[in-house]
């Protein structure tokens, strides 16, 4: 009797995690003390991906990027291409990459973020036929502050 219940159970688990906006917040808990005095990451990043209301067909990747001083931060960047999404099936399999078959300048680039400022890198993804649990990653591909994070989420 139990095992009847155990799949309807998983399913509409499944769709209510799906339905659910994702979130990964980034903020630096790594601190490090120097002569006794606590110091936190400059840069902070949130990931978000979220199902646009007017698109259901599609899943939007949100990766925002956090100035956590008070001074100016250049992010230097080796070429044109700044921030990279990811999906990875649950093997580990890339099934969508969103810098695939694009173009970008070879040409070194920096972006200076103000202090307390942030930048937002935004893609969409449209995961038509797709079923089942995933990991997207968020790649800042900054030479001087790289960050790469993930979130997990499941497509019914």
């Amino acid at each position: 009797m139990h095992n009847r219940l155990i799949l309807p159970l998983l399913c509409a688990a499944s769709v209510a995690f799906a339905a659910a906006p994702f979130s990964h917040d980034g903020k630096a808990v790594a601190s490090t003390k120097h002569n006794g005095v606590e110091k936190t990451a400059p840069i902070v990043s949130t990931f978000d991906i979220t199902r646009p209301k007017d698109d259901a067909e599609k899943l939007k990747f949100s990766l925002r990027v956090t100035n956590n001083t008070s001074k100016m931060l250049e992010l230097r960047y080796p070429d044109g291409q700044t921030h990279d999404f990811v999906v990875k099936d649950f093997a580990g399999r890339e099934v969508w990459k969103w810098s695939e078959g694009r173009m970008f300048t070879s040409a070194m680039r920096s972006e200076t973020l103000k202090g307390k400022g942030a930048t937002t890198f935004e893609e969409s993804w449209s995961p038509k036929g797709m079923h089942g649990s995933f990991t997207a990653v968020a790649t800042l591909r900054s030479n001087n502050f790289p960050i790469e994070t993930t979130v997990q989420f499941v497509l019914p």
